[in-house]
């Protein structure tokens, strides 16, 4: 069974297979509003529940298909958040499988997303969301097990009057009449719940590859397309050390100057800091160390963060 001292769900009952995200990004209240729906899986005989993590998350309802499940959140714990406990319809045996739809929002608390203002990017017009959820931070974007022993793909539906990106691939985009624009994704690989990521903003692309997009906002755009050029020899050199590049895309979010790390090899979506737009290329070791994680923690994951 696996074992995760920071994670209040019951891994050793029930694992999920895929996570679906549908969610408003509303940069006025700074909060994302919709639902997850969560693909759950049995690993033992006779699962009364579905315990979550959650952190600073405000629950509106818990169902299954048509039927409203009792739930309960307990008191936080200071590190680790709010367990929500599910009381399933009935008992799930080893390998049932359910879908368990949480309808919720984002709270102000939210320790995963960093809501900056217009004044705080390059460009000063526009708002910009970013998301950080290594190590136990998903926990406060979406009620999930929040632990790396758990490998999940997931999709998302994301509502934004912003361009809007993700740890994930995009599978298209709707426009709607009220200026906001619905933006779709899939990962496809399975990955722990800490690496799902979103940035909203002011946002340009640019390949760079054959694989490859730099995103960032429009002001640094070439400077940030000329310093990455060299993106896919990196990714060829893990793939002749190691296997076949396995998530499809690799591309780069230069993000602004708040983001505090200098990078996050979050899947198809590699976060950095602009402090590598050197001007001379001298700082992309950045990059390879990020794509190297493609492999090494993406891929292959510390079972818990006593691993780390």
């Amino acid at each position: 069974m696996p074992y995760d001292p920071t994670s209040l769900s019951n891994l050793d009952e029930v694992k999920t297979n895929h996570i679906h995200l549908d969610l408003a990004v509303d940069f006025t209240a700074k909060t994302l509003a919709g639902s997850a729906e969560l693909d759950i899986e049995a690993i033992v005989d006779n699962v009364s529940k579905v315990v979550l993590d959650t952190s600073f998350i405000a629950i509106h309802s818990v169902s299954i298909g048509d039927n409203v499940l009792q739930y309960s959140l307990d008191k936080r714990h200071e590190k680790y958040g709010s367990a929500l406990t599910i009381e399933l319809p009935s008992t799930l045996n080893k390998g049932d499988k359910t879908k368990v739809l949480v309808k919720y929002a984002t709270t102000e608390e939210c320790t995963a997303c960093q809501w900056l203002e217009p004044s705080q990017t390059v460009g000063k017009k526009h708002p910009y969301l970013f998301t950080q959820c290594q190590a136990i931070h998903a926990r406060s974007l979406v009620p999930c097990q929040d632990s790396p022993s758990i490998k999940l793909t997931y999709s998302a539906n994301i509502n934004a009057p912003l361009r809007a990106v993700m740890s994930a691939v995009s599978i298209g985009e709707e426009k709607h009449a009220n200026g906001t624009t619905t933006f779709k994704f899939h990962q496809k690989t399975c990955m722990p719940s800490y690496l799902i990521a979103l940035a909203v903003g002011n946002l340009e692309g640019r390949e760079i590859g054959p694989r490859s997009t730099v995103w960032t906002e429009p002001e640094v755009i070439e400077a940030a397309a000329w310093e990455f050029v060299d993106t896919e020899t990196f990714i060829r050199t893990g793939e002749e050390l190691l296997t076949p590049y396995d998530w499809g895309r690799y591309d780069l979010l230069v993000l602004p100057a708040s983001f505090p790390y200098g990078g996050m090899e979050n899947p198809c979506l590699t976060f950095v800091t602009p402090s590598l737009l050197a001007g001379d290329r001298s700082l992309v070791d950045v990059v390879a160390h990020e794509i190297a994680h493609s492999w090494m923690g993406n891929l292959v994951t510390t079972e818990n963060w006593e691993h780390f």
